[in-house]
């Protein structure tokens, strides 16, 4: 590059197009508010998120948001602590709440490298034992948006992120969803195709005896209770949007579909909040048996809350357009991982940031 430079002459020319081009494109890529390209490959970068400055776990030496990792203080005791608040003064370092990274860092000289001085190992004695308690006060100091957020985020790179598809009919949604409550989704989905096969439309089923509707829909169960909610339902979407197409309720407000849906008998914040989400595509974070559970488990919501109370705390903490991802992909995590009886920790995504995953472990 330098014997290049040297045999072409320095003229204005070269000047303004070699030299001063860099800055000037530098800052047009600033004024517009895009990255500038990486001074070396020329590829534009993404901006960078502005988030917790970046640490180093010393145990499995993984660099994440410093948010991501417990602290630990080496107090004028001489003693090393767990500060899951931050609050402790003193040097700290960073360790992900994992068992198996302090167990790496006491084997090795991490705790003396990261404090700069030697650590007797009497200061280090505790750690183990403390160590549950540490990371369950570490959880609980989580702001629950952000750690929602961070779950999501693992979910998507264990699972991959669920795109929305359109085209699912409203109405065939809702009475789908209602054959779910209280069933398994096989039965559900064949009582169904019975339905559609025993009537050619909704009209049809509308029409029906009770009795005729509770034969074919028996597989899913509570076939009488069913049958009538049903045939009530199709009556009042008849009366109420003057035919079976309930495409308009996807232009509407959700909140008043929900508070205009739920007064009929047989659908809930559940039911209607799953036909918003996955008939029109709306925000909507629906709360069913295995998302209540697991976000119970999270300790997203306090134990023992409904589910209903669990969809109110909840949709505040997604983050926004992620209702949809999160919500199937913490289904798919309930139906194959962290089921109800013996749930697999061991293989969870999230199990770090889980409160309950260490309890489950020790059984």
């Amino acid at each position: 590059m330098t014997l290049a430079l040297a045999a072409r002459p320095f003229s204005l020319e070269f000047i303004t197009k070699k030299v001063y081009l860099i800055p000037a494109a530098l800052l047009l890529f600033a004024l517009a508010g895009a990255a500038p390209p990486h001074s070396c490959t020329g590829v534009i970068l993404p901006p960078p998120k502005t988030s917790s400055p970046q640490r180093t776990c010393i145990g499995c030496r993984s660099c994440n948001p410093a948010d991501e990792l417990m602290r630990l203080a080496f107090d004028s005791e001489q003693a090393v602590r767990f500060d899951p608040r931050c609050e402790l003064p003193g040097r700290g370092c960073h360790l992900c709440p994992d068992q198996r990274c302090l167990e790496s860092a006491l084997r090795s000289r991490a705790f003396a490298r990261a404090y700069r001085r030697a650590v007797p190992a009497s200061a280090l004695a505790g750690l183990k034992d403390e160590f549950a308690a540490a990371r369950a006060a570490w959880i609980a100091a989580f702001r629950p948006g952000r750690r929602t957020a961070l779950i999501t985020e693992r979910l998507e790179s264990a699972f991959g992120e669920p795109v929305w598809q359109s085209g699912e009919d409203p109405l065939a949604a809702l009475i789908l969803t209602v054959l779910s409550q209280s069933t398994n989704d096989r039965n559900r989905d064949f009582a169904f195709h019975r339905l559609r096969t025993a009537f050619p439309d909704w009209e049809s089923v509308s029409r029906a005896p009770s009795t005729a509707i509770a034969e074919a829909i028996r597989p899913a169960g509570l076939a009488n209770q069913k049958s009538v909610r049903i045939r009530d339902i199709l009556h009042w979407v008849k009366e109420n949007y003057g035919s079976f197409d309930l495409s308009p309720l996807c232009a509407q407000d959700p909140r008043e579909v929900s508070a205009t849906f739920m007064q009929l008998k047989g659908i809930g914040i559940k039911t209607i909040s799953v036909v918003l989400m996955v008939a029109c595509g709306a925000d909507v974070f629906p709360v069913d048996t295995h998302v209540h559970r697991i976000c119970q488990r999270l300790g997203l919501v306090p134990q023992g809350v409904s589910a209903e109370k669990t969809h109110e705390l909840m949709q505040p903490l997604v983050p926004p357009g992620k209702s949809y991802s999160l919500h199937m992909n913490l289904l798919r995590l309930g139906r194959t991982i962290c089921q109800a009886r013996k749930p697999r920790c061991a293989e969870c995504p999230v199990a770090l940031w889980c409160p309950s995953s260490s309890l489950f472990e020790s059984e």
